[in-house]
């Protein structure tokens, strides 16, 4: 629920504070696009549009929005698949 309401803010350009160091949360891409929409124009509630959304299984992003944050990072080692 808390990530519709930031997936929300972020795109309709009300986000309350921005301090944040690190912001991590699933991907909304082209694939969830049409579920989110429906959301936004309240067609969806939160509860069926999460439902819809499961089966995508999104997958996490990590977005490092401060120099603090970044300087934390350290290399570790290289897995090769």
């Amino acid at each position: 629920m808390d990530w519709l309401k930031f997936v929300g803010d972020n795109r309709f350009g009300r986000v309350k504070s921005d301090d944040w160091d690190i912001a991590i949360g699933p991907v909304a891409n082209d694939a969830t696009m049409p579920v989110l929409s429906l959301f936004f124009a309240e067609v969806y509630t939160e509860e069926e549009t999460i439902r819809r959304l499961l089966p995508q299984k999104l997958k996490d992003q990590y977005a490092f929005k401060t120099q603090r944050a970044i300087d934390l990072l350290r290399f570790h080692e290289v897995v090769k698949a």
